[in-house]
């Protein structure tokens, strides 16, 4: 599909269209239902599944400055949100400052971007691994094949999970981020999937609190940290266990459905891909710009602790409300031709690994992984088709992306 013209057209005479988050033109194409949320209802409320949402970027930018008013703290999908019931946990997502400060002073040391930096040689060894697993093959699954597979090892092996296990994580999350259309609910295997990686995360730290070792969980469980009163924090077991299980996941996720969408995006405008086999330099605003065009966090939920004005309508208090970052990277009030993919435009995206207080702790890993992969594809294989026929988007509950991608090379 070009993304220089409209994704869909709307029906002749039609005045309104729906933005359903569970229906199939979400997980296809929701892109021309946004254009309309925000030209002619930029705070949009859909009745069937009783939610409000923000679509333009400066609504979505200042709602995740406001954590006060949009509070993380019940849930942040529209399942979660739906019960409108606040949630004790440490689940660093769903959490409020000053809880969520404190917790996430202890992780944050292991993803800053001077200590990604030095994971460059671990990155690189495994998804040269992968890649040359492709090798002198002219039809193979980009996805599939290759980046569904490469980060969950990467993330995994810095959590300190044994060579052999990693790629059950991968399984495990697709099973409880995948919903059914039409159906807001995690599915059976989705919860199970959800409770068996809770568990092993849970007896890993178990194992790491007896046998340290260099990595990510056992820095964790070493850690401390001292309030404003002077008390001393420290994580506990299942502390690290649930932080073990969303940095997996989504170290899982994003990178896969990125690299998905890029390749895709190059594939449908030839004139970016030569652009970059020209500057390889070009990579890391390639990424930006994929990023932009197609986040793979479409949105995140929030909910709403009073009544509050935006874009002249007033959002009541306890409102399940999405801020549609897939929406607010395409607003042509922040980005000049929007739909157009340009990987020279220049200006990094602010949304599209979140913003304010939770802001994505693992955007810098993300953005590495992806360079590595793109500089490894471009040099091994510049010429490519896609097989458009065979591509598959994934069904989740907030992400977006391709779990196939069939690709030609020669």
């Amino acid at each position: 599909m070009n993304d220089d013209l409209p994704a869909t057209a709307l029906p002749e005479g039609s005045t309104s269209v729906e933005f359903d988050p569970y229906s199939d033109v979400f997980f296809d194409n929701p892109y021309e239902t946004y254009r309309w949320m925000r030209d002619e209802a930029p705070v949009y409320y859909n009745d069937k599944w009783n939610f409000h949402a923000l679509s333009r970027h400066d609504d979505v930018v200042a709602a995740h400055r406001d954590w006060e008013t949009f509070s993380s703290a019940y849930g942040v999908t529209l399942d979660a949100l739906s019960l409108r019931a606040r949630y004790s946990t440490n689940m660093l997502i769903i959490m409020d400052p000053p809880e969520h400060d404190w917790l996430r002073k202890l992780v944050r040391p292991v993803f800053t971007r001077a200590a990604i930096t030095e994971l460059e040689p671990l990155v690189v060894e495994v998804v040269t691994a992968y890649l040359d697993q492709l090798a002198g093959k002219d039809d193979f699954d980009i996805v599939a094949d290759f980046a569904a597979l490469f980060p969950v090892e990467i993330i995994s092996s810095m959590l300190g999970v044994p060579e052999g296990e990693r790629q059950q994580i991968r399984l495990w999350t697709d099973d409880f981020l995948h919903r059914e259309p039409n159906n807001p609910n995690v599915t059976e295997t989705g919860l199970n999937a959800s409770l068996a990686m809770h568990e092993y995360m849970l007896e890993l730290t178990r194992v790491k609190r007896s046998s340290p070792d260099e990595l990510i969980i056992s820095r964790l469980i070493a850690a401390t940290y001292e309030d404003d009163e002077g008390t001393t924090h420290r994580l506990t077991n299942d502390d690290i266990a649930t932080f073990a299980v969303l940095v997996a996941a989504a170290g899982s996720e994003t990178v896969t459905k990125l690299i998905g969408n890029g390749v895709v995006a190059f594939h449908d405008h030839p004139d970016q891909w030569e652009l970059l086999l020209a500057d390889p330099e070009l990579i890391p605003a390639a990424i930006e710009e994929t990023l932009r065009l197609h986040p793979p966090s479409q949105y995140q939920g929030r909910f709403t602790t009073r009544d509050v004005e935006v874009a002249g309508t007033t959002i009541p208090e306890g409102s399940p409300t999405l801020l549609v970052t897939g929406a607010a990277c395409r607003d042509p009030r922040a980005y000049d031709q929007p739909d157009r993919f340009d990987i020279t435009r220049g200006r990094n995206t602010t949304v599209a690994f979140g913003y304010g207080a939770h802001s994505c702790l693992g955007s810098w890993l993300a953005r590495l992984e992806s360079r590595v992969a793109f500089e490894q594809l471009r040099r091994r294989w510049p010429r490519f088709e896609i097989d458009r026929d065979g591509i598959r988007r994934v069904t989740m509950s907030n992400v977006a992306g391709y779990s196939h991608v069939p690709m030609h090379v020669g």
